[in-house]
């Protein structure tokens, strides 16, 4: 009997991703791209510049976009309670397709100029179907608001509290990752609803 690749591919796909490893889903390092693996970004970030052809976004600095890249949508949060620090959560279309970032706002000259962004984790978004809205920064998890999930929801019309889940991540601010959440407990609300 002749297998399809293809099949056989989706079915163990479907196996991974019910242990939260498949595809642009997954939680690998490779679809989370925790940090960059260049030991040339352990001092200043890279410029824009500098990493057109690389691999990974992760170290960039911007004070603002640099051509073929747009920003999408996001959310800026402070690290939590005594950490310095703002950070932002954007989604971002990039020469390489529509990613999400983890990033630190850094002011520029004593705070007098516009601040910088840097870079400090990427994932990858996988392609929404036509029911799907990627919900940042207004999710909430077991009843508490939690500015660092980010979510890919079914939008039903005319609902605005939005329960059914397909894939969430969680920001790590301190590891610099997206982790992958169980969507279970899940609940995120249209912003100005």
């Amino acid at each position: 009997m002749k297998t399809n690749r293809i099949n056989l591919f989706a079915t163990a796909c479907a196996v991974a991703l019910a242990a939260g490893a498949c595809g642009d889903y997954s939680s690998s390092d490779e679809s989370r791209n925790i940090r960059s693996r260049d030991s040339g970004m352990a001092g200043r970030p890279a410029t824009p510049e500098a990493v057109v052809g690389r691999t990974s976004y992760v170290g960039m600095r911007y004070g603002s976009l640099p051509s073929g890249f747009s920003y999408k949508a996001g959310s800026t949060f402070s690290r939590g309670s005594g950490e310095a620090g703002r950070y932002a959560v954007s989604q971002v279309r990039t020469p390489r397709g529509d990613m999400l970032w983890l990033e630190t706002i850094e002011p520029r000259d004593g705070g007098r100029a516009t601040a910088e962004r840097v870079v400090r984790a990427e994932l990858r978004m996988p392609p929404l179907a036509a029911d799907e809205r990627l919900m940042i920064g207004s999710c909430d998890v077991n009843g508490r608001l939690d500015a660092r999930v980010v979510a890919i929801v079914v939008a039903d019309p005319g609902v605005t509290r939005l329960t059914r889940i397909r894939q969430a991540w969680r920001a790590d601010t301190q590891a610099g990752r997206f982790d992958l959440l169980p969507v279970a407990g899940i609940v995120c609300e249209e912003p100005g609803s």
